[in-house]
């Protein structure tokens, strides 16, 4: 029986990694994995129609499709499998397609994503994803911050360096942005100003 499945955690927990390396094993079977990406993720460049995905651990890249409207692009596609790449960012809407292609079709779908935003509220497609799956699954890594080994939950994101408590959800090209995976306790700490 096909399934969907969303495989969440936080950022540099390994879900792009997982999804290469799935995506490899089925390759490797001769089976047709194809990797979609919502066109929003800019971090390989801003890229429509194929281009290429990566991780931090896999600096191979691999071949990613970044589509705009699901429903119209997908067809365009060849595949046995479909691993869906930053599946936080897709609507309800596609949510709600692919399991339509995991019933009508009878193919496998796996979404990799994050589940929370650096507000510590669950990112929509996330929030769909946790609904409709047949399949959750957290891949988990440990707190970021000196001397914690508490797991990981949560986002700090800093721009130039300085903490952001904007409140958006999402920060795209608004200077040097990065990130860090902390425990829901280092989290309110570090919001706090402690």
């Amino acid at each position: 029986m096909a399934k969907l499945k969303f495989y969440y955690g936080v950022m540099g927990a390994g879900k792009t990694t997982e999804l290469i390396k799935t995506y490899d094993i089925y390759k490797r079977k001769g089976l047709n994995p194809v990797v979609i990406k919502p066109k929003i993720d800019d971090r390989e460049g801003k890229q429509s129609g194929w281009g290429t995905t990566s991780s931090h651990l896999i600096k191979d890249p691999i071949p990613a499709y970044y589509f705009e409207n699901i429903k119209d692009e997908i067809w365009k596609l060849d595949y046995s499998i479909i691993l869906v790449d930053e599946a936080q960012f897709i609507s309800r809407d596609d949510a709600l397609f692919l399991t339509d292609i995991v019933e009508k079709q009878k193919i496998d779908i796996i979404a990799y994503g994050l589940k929370t935003d650096v507000n510590g509220n669950l990112f929509k497609g996330a929030a769909d994803l946790l609904v409709l799956a047949d399949e959750t699954k957290e891949l988990e890594t440990i707190c970021e911050t000196p001397n914690c080994q508490n797991k990981a939950s949560m986002h700090l994101r800093y721009i130039n360096g300085q903490l952001d408590n904007s409140g958006e959800a999402v920060a795209i090209e608004k200077g040097d942005v990065t990130y860090k995976s902390v425990c829901r306790s280092c989290w309110n700490n570090a919001r706090k100003g402690r």
